[in-house]
């Protein structure tokens, strides 16, 4: 158990995310998360669990890609709850990626217990990193 603010891990969270450091990812993850994951389509997918989520970040090769990503407003919505928007640019074999997206994460245990994510442009998204 942690005292660190709500706010604290969410940004420990992007700004590892940001520098492409998947330990810190992890760590910032509880063990059976759910996260909401936007879709192509605009819908979302609901992977359970620290190991699912890391597979999907995984699939991203962040460390290789290097994405730049970083929070544009904050918000604390309850005693365990943040909202917030990020922003973010990547390149790779010749595509660009400039997107925003708002997250809503629980966070109890000095942990990401629950994630809803939307992005504002999930098909350029999707092209981006499947291409």
């Amino acid at each position: 158990m942690t005292s660190e603010e709500p706010e604290a891990i969410v940004r420990r969270f992007i700004e590892a995310f940001d520098a492409a450091d998947l330990d810190t990812i992890a760590t910032c993850l509880g063990e059976n998360v759910v996260a909401e994951v936007t879709q192509r389509d605009a819908s979302t997918v609901q992977l359970q669990g620290r190991a699912a989520y890391m597979a999907n970040i995984e699939a991203l090769d962040i460390p290789t890609v290097r994405p730049r990503v970083w929070i544009t407003q904050i918000a604390k919505v309850s005693e365990d709850q943040v909202l917030f928007m990020v922003e973010g640019k990547a390149a790779r074999k010749g595509r660009k990626l400039h997107n925003h997206a708002a997250y809503l994460m629980t966070i109890k245990g000095g942990e990401i217990q629950r994630i809803w994510m939307v992005e504002a442009l999930p098909e350029e998204s999707d092209t981006f990193w499947k291409s």
